[in-house]
């Protein structure tokens, strides 16, 4: 199940997403957003996310991802890091905790 654009659920549990070679990145929020902005591109990093699937996901960390997640790389239905397509669509950052409403 996708959450958002970086966070899956897998049989109960959540797993924080990253990029090939534990490259961090950060998509806007959908739970609880700052601003309108970053809900209408949260919402659409998700979108890219689910329109991706489906795909292939590798745990790299058990509870490594934070909040007692763990860590993982999505590969999308075209094979490729979840985390470029969003970059490339400006749907993510190189960041954990990127500012999305400036």
């Amino acid at each position: 199940m996708i959450i958002d654009g970086d966070t899956v659920r897998l049989s109960g549990s959540n797993a924080r997403l990253t990029g090939e070679g534990n490259a961090p990145f950060d998509t806007p929020e959908t739970w609880k957003p700052q601003c309108r902005s970053e809900a209408k591109l949260g919402a659409q990093a998700t979108g890219y996310v689910r329109s991706m699937m489906p795909g292939q996901l590798c745990i790299i960390g058990r509870g490594a991802g934070g909040y007692g997640r763990d860590l993982a790389v999505l590969y999308g239905s075209d094979g490729r890091d979840i985390r470029e397509g969003l970059m490339e669509r400006g749907l993510a950052k190189a960041s954990k905790n990127a500012n999305w409403c400036r």
